[in-house]
């Protein structure tokens, strides 16, 4: 992370909310001061690929579960050995600078409809093998003291749901996935690249997070699922003459020794009743049965990796204001970064809301929000509701003017907070910035009452006064 003041319309971690809206993120206004140990974005990365998505949780797991462990603030370091918590992490030892001197998690919990949870109904949910969606909410500092905050989802759903006899089996991914020209190849081999999800008859889901992998490329989808004759591609998608093309790649679950769905899989792997992306097994040869070196039952399909054309790696971006809300259909949506690669190591949750503060477009005509300082999800992933910026107008409650070169507003006496106010004026309840930090803002707003302030964040501005003050 380059050590220089970041403008907070860009850096959307910051204020753009990349909490969903459905939990209340910050239910006061909270404020983290600096310390002497800044965050990288590779500390926050790593920290949070700490955390399993979505995983299983049974009644021994659900049991550590503690009125504590929601809606406290919790040092960063601790967090990670937090009983409850800590059975869901993807690996034991953690290799950032996150600690507990320099940031914090708060937990909110919400039901499956997204209504918030407190301590009392997460433990009924957890009685009756509901499932239970949590947000951390991983909040530190970067640099120049600028406060940050960084959702990490986990989604739990209970073991005792999954039926112990299958009868029917349902596969869904998408395909075909589309990846982006000079994309690095390694991000379509990461394991979080698949939006795969196995059920049953009851529509109870037969696939931890952890338990599939993606192959390599491959020209035809018949050598794909054969796992022959490679495709040559290297670790950036190119193509000869710049155009479109497409490869095929593998996806194999290795599936528990004794759980219900191998003993599906050992005697109805031809049936009637399993399907995939709503074929029939009986019509389409996706989703080939077979068995590792270890002698576990495998289950592989095949995804079409779509490579577009070099000429559509050009994008023209436009400011909007509004809310993408993710679609039902997949367990979570994949985002993409500004070279439009895949993000392998976060996702939004389905039936969650986000704000945007910019779209953009290809020249094939595919278009992207934007829901993070450098992450992008595809239009097809989303419903957008809320209206193109029009800076230098006149809004319900304050008039805007879009600066021709930023500039530098310092937030003094260190220990208070300044509230922030949206372009109608409205004072926000939640958000706010903390004394002795330095924001780029490019744009100032008065209200009818002459008051100036300047714009720190795509829709929020701080109201000039006693503290705050334009840098020379």
């Amino acid at each position: 992370m380059k050590k220089t003041i970041k403008y907070a319309g860009i850096t959307a971690a910051t204020l753009l909310a990349v909490a969903p809206i459905v939990a209340p993120v910050v239910s006061s206004v909270t404020t983290v001061k600096a310390d002497t140990a800044i965050l990288s974005d590779d500390d926050v990365n790593s920290y949070t690929a700490m955390f399993k998505k979505t995983a299983t949780y049974t009644p021994a797991q659900a049991a550590k579960f503690s009125a504590d462990d929601i809606d406290t603030t919790i040092k960063a370091g601790t967090f990670l050995k937090n009983d409850f918590f800590s059975q869901f992490l993807t690996s034991p030892t953690y290799t950032g600078n996150a600690s507990d001197s320099n940031s914090s998690v708060k937990v909110f919990a919400s039901d499956e409809n997204d209504r918030i949870l407190n301590a009392a109904a997460v433990a009924d949910a957890f009685k009756n093998n509901k499932p239970v969606k949590f947000i951390a909410v991983f909040s530190y500092v970067v640099t120049g003291g600028i406060p940050v905050s960084w959702s990490i989802p986990i989604s739990l759903s209970s073991a005792n749901t999954q039926s112990s006899n299958v009868s029917s089996l349902t596969a869904k991914f998408t395909t075909p996935y589309s990846v982006n020209y000079g994309s690095k190849t390694a991000d379509a081999k990461a394991q979080t690249s698949s939006d795969l999800s196995l059920t049953d008859q009851n529509g109870n889901t037969l696939l931890s997070s952890n338990n599939y992998s993606l192959g390599g490329f491959f020209n035809s989808y018949a050598d794909a699922l054969n796992g022959s004759n490679a495709a040559s591609v290297g670790s950036t998608f190119t193509t000869t003459d710049g155009s479109s093309t497409e490869y095929y790649q593998p996806v194999t679950v290795t599936v528990s020794a004794d759980s219900a769905l191998a003993t599906y899989l050992k005697t109805n792997s031809n049936s009637s009743t399993y399907t995939v992306n709503g074929s029939s097994k009986t019509t389409t040869d996706n989703g080939k049965v077979g068995t590792d070196t270890d002698g576990n039952t495998t289950i592989t399909f095949v995804r079409t990796v779509k490579v577009g054309a070099q000429s559509d790696t050009d994008w023209t971006v436009k400011d909007v204001k509004g809310i993408v809300k993710t679609n039902s259909d997949k367990a979570y949506y994949t985002l993409h970064n500004d070279a439009d690669e895949l993000v392998s190591n976060r996702a939004l949750d389905k039936n969650s809301s986000w704000q945007t503060d910019k779209v953009r477009t290809n020249a094939a005509g595919a278009k992207q929000y934007r829901v993070s300082t450098h992450e992008w999800i595809p239009e097809a992933d989303v419903n957008f509701e809320g209206t193109d910026i029009d800076t230098g107008s006149t809004s319900d409650g304050l008039t805007i003017t879009k600066l021709d070169k930023n500039k530098i507003v310092n937030v003094s006496s260190s220990g208070m907070v300044y509230f922030l106010y949206n372009s109608k004026g409205v004072k926000s309840d939640t958000r706010a910035l903390g004394g002795g930090t330095s924001w780029q803002v490019d744009k100032t707003a008065t209200d009818a009452a002459g008051n100036t302030y300047y714009g720190v964040s795509t829709d929020e501005f701080v109201k000039v006064g006693e503290g705050v003050s334009l840098a020379e």
